[in-house]
C-alpha cells in the first residue's frame, strides 16, 4: 500500500503516512461509516427475517417505555424542578438503554447476522454490566446539560461535547465483549485510541438515529428491522477498527 499523496510506501493499517504526515484513503475508504454499513447490511439483509422477533421484543422492553417515559417527562410533566427531572431522566435511560445492549454480548460471539429470541433473554444476565456503561454515559450527559444551560455560547459547546460524547461511547459494547474489559476501561480505550476515527464513528451513529426515527414512523415493522441491524453494524465496524489495529489493549 502507497500513500496517494507521496506514494510512500506505508503499512496496511497506517492511518497517516510516516512521510508526509498526511491522513491515507484507509479512514475514508475501508473505514467509512457509510460504506461499512452498506457491507453489513447486505450481510444482514437475507436474515432480518429471521431477526424479526427479536427486534420486536427489544422494542417493546426498551423502546416503547423510553418512549413513553421520556414523553411523560418532557411534557406531561413539564413544571418539575431541574434536578428532579435531570435524576428521573437518569434513572429512565439507565434502566431501560440497557435492554437494548444486552445482546451485544451474543452477537461479538458469532460472525453471523441472527439472534433468536431465547438467546436476546438469556442475554440479560448481563444486564447490569451493561446498566454500569448506560449509567456512565448517561451522567456524562447530564452533568454536561446541567453546567451548560442558559447561554447560547455555552449551548453549543454543549451539543458538541454530546456529538463527541456519543462517537466515544458507540464502540464501548464491543470493546468490552472482545477484551473482556469493564465499562469504564472500554470507555478510556476508545477516547484513547479512537480519535483519527471520531467523526466517522458519529457519522455512523448518526445514520442509526435517522434510521431509528424513519423505523418508529412504521411502529415495530421498521424497529423491528433497525434495531437488530444496529447490533451487527457496530460490531463490524468496532472489528475493523481492531482488525486495523486502531484498538489495542496494552498487557
Amino acid at each position: 500500500m502507497r500513500c496517494q499523496h507521496c506514494n510512500e510506501k506505508i503499512a496496511g493499517h497506517d492511518l497517516w503516512c510516516v512521510k508526509c504526515g498526511k491522513q491515507t484513503s484507509l479512514i475514508s475508504n475501508e473505514l467509512s461509516a457509510i460504506k461499512n454499513l452498506n457491507r453489513s447490511w447486505k450481510s444482514y439483509k437475507e436474515f432480518k427475517g429471521r431477526n424479526f422477533p427479536v427486534g420486536i421484543w427489544a422494542s417493546l422492553l426498551g423502546i416503547l417505555p423510553l418512549y413513553i417515559l421520556i414523553w411523560l417527562l418532557n411534557y406531561a410533566l413539564p413544571a418539575m424542578k431541574l434536578l428532579p427531572h435531570l435524576a428521573l431522566h437518569t434513572a429512565v435511560w439507565t434502566l431501560f438503554l440497557p435492554v437494548l445492549f444486552v445482546p451485544f454480548q451474543a452477537v461479538c460471539k458469532s460472525d453471523g447476522y441472527k439472534i433468536d429470541v431465547k438467546t436476546y433473554f438469556n442475554s440479560f444476565r448481563f444486564y447490569f454490566r451493561y446498566m454500569a456503561i448506560t449509567f456512565l454515559a448517561v451522567l456524562f450527559y447530564l452533568i454536561i446539560f446541567y453546567i451548560c444551560q442558559g447561554d447560547p455560547i455555552l449551548n453549543l459547546v454543549w451539543l458538541v461535547l454530546v456529538l463527541y460524547w456519543i462517537a466515544i461511547v458507540l464502540p464501548v459494547p464491543v470493546l468490552m465483549e472482545r477484551y473482556g474489559i469493564n465499562p469504564l476501561k472500554a470507555i478510556k480505550l476508545s477516547y484513547k485510541n479512537a480519535g483519527d476515527v471520531r467523526w466517522n464513528i458519529f457519522l455512523m451513529a448518526l445514520v442509526l438515529f435517522v434510521a431509528y426515527v424513519l423505523a418508529t414512523l412504521l411502529l415495530f415493522i421498521g424497529l423491528a428491522v433497525v434495531v437488530p441491524f444496529t447490533w451487527f453494524a457496530v460490531r463490524d465496524y468496532v472489528d475493523k477498527l481492531i482488525e486495523i489495529e486502531v484498538f489495542e489493549v496494552q498487557s
